[in-house]
């Protein structure tokens, strides 16, 4: 891995001497799932270029966050330093200019991890040759002009993991210990409660222990490590916690944090840090995703915040309350109003804790379309 890394420094280096350049590019929360898939499915296309002899191409995996704020995914971190990954030869996004390669057309971009390429993305959609996802499809996404393999699994590097096993089944002992933290992490090591473990992550996990060596015991070992890095939040401030895992639905920012929306309230200065949030992003309204996986159980409560939104905070709490696909049994908590202000937050306790926010996302999405 480390070779491979170098190579694509050198690579990022003299990008003029390529005729093509293959990103591989995660997600825009660049959590554990979406970085290792970026390294793992890199490497694969690296080796197989080089038993190709093909010294045209530069293969570079992409975290899709500045190196500045990659210290924010604390499990990233941790984990890919427990695996050997130095993070010096990592490639970050704002290291490289992606529409520059797309307009010279040496760009090709694998998107693995996500299929709805962002606004700010929206013009390379005609450089993207492969799709590797495991969120149910996006009718606005249908990538008929690319390979694409959207199954829907607990966790991405799953579906990385078979692919690998079935193209260079020698390249899978290099990338076996790396896949196997974010399918522990996705499924909450395989948790009963949480339910989010499909056939084929029991498969591939099996696959990758045969592979790494690893049992159950082992495996608890690990998940409970890179929970832990996940979790410990002691150097992280409430401006971190809301940017550090950030989704954006028409314009709503919808933040999840390793704790409970509950938790991060009762951080000092939390209330300012989310006023602030909203104000430099010129919005009214967020919804605050929680979720506490310590102590062998599941927990998740969701939060909405508005300022002076009006209508469209009550369409998006009355979607939310309502919802039957999936329906997230909320219980309100807390009711917490400005003396003398506009702002409104409402907490709400989520029962259904197989409900997550990739399938929250599609019932914002519509609520304030």
């Amino acid at each position: 891995m480390e070779a491979f890394l170098a190579a694509t420094r050198n690579y990022l280096a003299n990008l003029n001497n390529y005729q093509r350049v293959r990103v591989i590019l995660g997600n825009s929360t660049c959590d554990l799932d979406s970085a290792v898939c970026a390294l793992a499915h890199g490497f694969l296309e690296y080796k197989e270029a080089e038993e190709r002899e093909d010294e045209s191409l530069a293969v570079i995996p992409v975290m899709n966050v500045s190196r500045q704020e990659f210290r924010l995914r604390t499990e990233v971190v941790y984990y890919l330093n427990r695996c050997n990954v130095p993070q010096d030869l990592l490639t970050f996004r704002n290291e490289i200019e992606l529409k520059p390669l797309l307009a010279s057309g040496k760009l090709e971009l694998v998107l693995v991890d996500h299929h709805a390429l962002p606004a700010d993305d929206a013009e390379l959609f005609p450089a993207v040759l492969e799709v590797i996802d495991h969120r149910p499809q996006d009718s606005n996404w249908p990538w008929t002009n690319c390979r694409l393999a959207l199954d829907t699994v607990g966790s991405c590097a799953s579906l990385v993991a078979r692919n690998i096993i079935q193209r260079r089944p020698d390249v899978a002992a290099t990338v076996a210990s790396l896949l196997k933290g974010p399918i522990l992490i996705d499924t909450a090591n395989f948790s009963e409660e949480a339910k989010r473990a499909t056939p084929l992550d029991h498969e591939m996990i099996a696959k990758l222990e045969e592979i790494s060596d690893g049992d159950a015991q082992v495996r608890e070992k690990l998940y409970q490590e890179i929970l832990q890095a996940k979790t410990d939040i002691s150097e992280l401030t409430p401006v971190d916690l809301l940017i550090r895992d950030l989704k954006v639905v028409n314009g709503v920012p919808i933040p999840g944090f390793p704790i409970l929306v509950k938790d991060f309230l009762e951080l000092d200065g939390a209330r300012e840090a989310l006023e602030a949030f909203c104000a430099a992003r010129n919005c009214q309204l967020a919804v605050l995703i929680g979720l506490d996986l310590r102590n062998d159980r599941v927990m998740r409560d969701i939060a909405v915040y508005s300022l002076g939104a009006g209508q469209l905070a009550k369409k998006l709490i009355e979607a939310l309350t309502a919802s039957s696909s999936p329906d997230l049994q909320l219980t309100e908590a807390k009711r917490m109003q400005q003396d003398g202000g506009n702002s409104l937050l409402l907490l709400y306790k989520q029962a259904n804790v197989q409900a997550s926010r990739k399938q929250i996302l599609p019932v914002i999405q519509s609520a304030s379309a």
